[in-house]
């Protein structure tokens, strides 16, 4: 059990945790054993571990520069020592030294300054548990706060280690296990004895650290510490029974000889008097005195004068209690005489205790010397007052910074809540909306097609009445030549053509639309072939051109032959010209201008406004038919299709003529589009 133990410990300090693979493992080995050997003596020899440290640091200095690890190890078994030999000074500096390092990643010093000086390089790239031997360090610290009594200091401590989650991150590895267990340790006495148990709830700690301690795998020295300060705790609750089960747990532990240690033996006699004397008539007094006067010893052969002092005061309290006076004066005297010779330190809940039972057991030789002692008493007792009264108004303020942290949790869950409803109210309010709209855009563009296909119909309809009346006049008439009969029948038939490629266009899908790149020149001629003759003293002149259009070819030529055939029926003098060039619209692309200019009958306003409309009719009067509604959405057929900014507007004054203007896209806007 023993081998078992020893290598359980070495797994716990260095094995268990990740090193580097630039520290030789033989000589890592070396530094790892007087770690170990060091750890095992923390509360059998204080002093023997204190030297063992030493010895590891000297080693590490001289071999393993790198090996960080070992350094931190080493320089925390060397505070403890320090810790368990009352030397708080020693173990404060080692502590804050520790934490400089960490912190800063430099160089360690351990031991007096200047000259004597020792210096320990650490890397903390070598030390992947530089994190955990801090928290171990930061631990130490709040058990020194403690001794003086600075146990707001000590919780703050505490708090910062508790909410670093640092011991929690890896619950299974022996070194975390270790300062897990020093957490509750430090927990427990700073509640139970700094605080007297005055915690809001004083069971729900002992009942964290009972459900937790199962899984820590500590060793004996560890698992001893805990039970005694387990003990205390639920002594402190009231609970004197259980914490004589922690009691008998340590005797056990302490039977074997591999465990046994006149520390952790004292403490737990100690701790069995407190709960058999809570208990009446379970003991006689004389056996519990038997049992603090055993532990007295027990710490007097231990030499830490803190515990010492503790085991008189328990002793000679107890004895007073008794009525056994004589006994505790004795004690008394005997701890006097001793007391020179140990160097003067820092306990004040404990000396006040002392003091306390001094004055009440008549030892003073004089009224002055009584006088001292109860100024002492009260020097003392004002310090514990006030650092009482720091720590609770610290309490105070962590608890209504933690209701605040609560309640700012809550309220921004519920805000972030409330902005999750609102971003997807939102988000659906606006797929609702871009529906609604692209629905109304719809139902809209419906009653336009709608309204279109009736004025469709209805102008046809006028159109043809208005268009053909005149033909069915001429042919009604016997006396209509031969020739003229002939051409009317022609007129007609084209009036005929007109209507039926109207109704193909009202259609959507009723004609394809084709567009190709092809000469204009080309439909100028078809064009000049198609139209009738001008009538005597009218000429019909297309300019040559060389320009290409990109559009539907058979369209372009429908629209032409209607432009041109409309402006030789309103011309009876002059001339029709038909011209084409190439322009350039405000955004810069290239279009080519087809005008068709007469010398005619020209339009009035209120004739111009009405020319392309199919939803209104022409004015009484009125000579141009639906040829040039067909026009207009012959232009928005190409505008649709190529690109936007064709179209085709009229320039015209009464009496003096017409120009009819066609913005149709070109070669060279084919060409950039493709580009």
């Amino acid at each position: 059990m023993k081998k078992f133990a020893i290598l359980l410990l070495a797994a716990m300090l260095l094995a268990a945790c990740r090193h580097e693979e630039a520290v030789d493992p033989l000589l890592r080995s070396r530094a790892d054993g007087l770690n170990r050997e060091a750890f095992l003596n923390r509360y059998r020899s204080p002093g023997r571990c204190l030297q063992l440290a030493d010895s590891a640091l000297r080693f590490i200095a001289d071999s393993l520069p790198e090996y960080g690890d070992g350094v931190l190890r080493a320089l925390n078994n060397k505070a403890f020592a320090y810790f368990q030999t009352t030397r708080y000074p020693e173990a404060l500096a080692v502590v804050e030294r520790i934490e400089r390092c960490v912190v800063c990643s430099g160089e360690c010093v351990v031991g007096s300054t200047g000259s004597n000086a020792t210096h320990y390089p650490l890397s903390t790239t070598h030390s992947p548990n530089a994190d955990i031997e801090l928290m171990i360090a930061r631990l130490l610290k709040a058990r020194l706060l403690q001794r003086s009594c600075r146990i707001a200091d000590s919780y703050r401590i505490l708090y910062d280690v508790e909410r670093s989650h640092v011991l929690r991150r890896n619950r299974g590895n022996l070194l975390y296990d270790y300062a897990l267990s020093e957490w509750y340790i430090t927990s427990l006495v700073l509640n139970f004895h700094y605080r007297d148990g005055r915690q809001a709830d004083v069971t729900t700690l002992l009942e964290e650290v009972e459900a937790v301690r199962p899984s820590l795998q500590v060793d004996y020295a560890q698992d001893m510490a805990l039970n005694y300060a387990l003990a205390y705790g639920w002594q402190s609750a009231g609970e004197s029974l259980v914490a004589l089960d922690y009691c008998d747990m340590n005797l056990d532990l302490l039977a074997r000889p591999d465990a046994f240690c006149n520390y952790q033996y004292a403490n737990t006699l100690q701790m069995m008097a407190l709960a058999l004397k809570s208990i009446p008539g379970s003991v006689p007094p004389d056996s519990v005195l038997a049992l603090y006067d055993e532990a007295r010893r027990r710490f007097a052969d231990y030499g830490d004068p803190y515990q010492m002092l503790g085991g008189v005061t328990s002793t000679a309290r107890y004895a007073m209690l008794i009525g056994d006076t004589l006994h505790a004066r004795q004690v008394l005297t005997e701890w006097r005489a001793l007391r020179g010779t140990w160097k003067p330190f820092a306990a004040p809940k404990m000396e006040l205790g002392y003091f306390d039972v001094l004055l009440r057991s008549g030892l003073a030789s004089s009224t002055a010397e009584a006088l001292r002692w109860y100024e002492h008493y009260v020097e003392l007792s004002d310090h514990i007052k006030k650092n009482e009264k720091e720590d609770f108004e610290l309490q105070q303020t962590l608890a209504a910074a933690t209701r605040r942290s609560r309640w700012t949790t809550r309220t921004a869950m519920v805000v972030s809540v409330l902005l999750v409803l609102l971003l997807v109210l939102t988000v659906q309010l606006w797929i609702s909306t871009r529906r609604l709209r692209r629905e109304k855009r719809q139902i809209e563009a419906a009653n336009r097609r709608d309204v279109e296909r009736i004025a469709n119909v209805e102008t046809a309809l006028s159109v043809m009445r208005h268009d053909i009346s005149p033909f069915i006049g001429y042919l009604s008439n016997p006396q209509l030549p031969a020739e003229l009969r002939g051409e009317v029948v022609q007129q007609l038939v084209r009036t005929f053509d007109n209507i039926k490629r109207w109704t193909n266009l009202s259609i959507p899908a009723g004609m394809a639309f084709n567009a190709t790149v092809f000469p204009l020149q080309e439909v100028f001629d078809e064009v000049c072939r198609q139209v009738p003759n001008p009538a005597d003293g009218v000429t019909l002149r297309f300019q040559p051109t060389s320009l290409r259009l990109w559009a539907d070819r058979n369209l372009v030529a429908i629209l032409l032959r209607n432009l041109v055939g409309n402006a030789l029926k309103h011309t009876t003098e002059g001339s029709v010209r038909v011209e084409s060039a190439e322009r350039r619209v405000e955004s810069g692309e290239p279009f080519v201008e087809i005008t068709v200019s007469d010398t005619g009958s020209g339009m009035s306003a209120e004739q111009q406004e009405s020319l392309f409309r199919a939803d209104r009719t022409m004015p009484a009067g009125a000579e141009h038919g639906f040829g040039l509604i067909l026009c207009r959405y012959i232009v928005r057929r190409h505008d649709d299709n190529t690109r936007r900014g064709c179209r085709i507007w009229v320039e015209s004054t009464p009496g003096e003529g017409t120009t009819m203007h066609c913005l149709l896209a070109g070669e060279k806007m084919k060409l950039k589009i493709e580009n």
